[in-house]
């Protein structure tokens, strides 16, 4: 698995599960829904990368929890559809 299979997951989770606007995970949350566990901690390091680059995943609120939401559903899928992953059914 490399490193944009891992990021496409991360999308693909958050997105189907509706991780937008006011809807908040943690990133172990997150984590532990997208990856198998051999992968998680690379998937920690991509997550970090993720909201400090331009894909759709931005910090929300504060605190010690590192919590994450996508930037819109639009985001989402125009990340996914330029970078090879599978849009969830219905957001196409």
């Amino acid at each position: 698995m490399d490193n944009q299979d891992i990021k496409n997951r991360i999308v693909r989770k958050m997105l189907r599960n509706r991780v937008v606007g006011d809807h908040k995970k943690q990133i172990d949350t997150v984590v532990g829904w997208a990856v198998p566990s051999h992968a998680e901690g690379q998937a920690k390091t991509l997550i970090d990368e993720m909201v400090s680059g331009s894909e759709p995943v931005e910090q929300y609120g504060g605190g010690a929890r590192e919590n994450i939401r996508l930037t819109s559903v639009e985001d989402a899928v125009e990340y996914l559809k330029d970078n090879g992953g599978d849009v969830p059914f219905g957001f196409d």
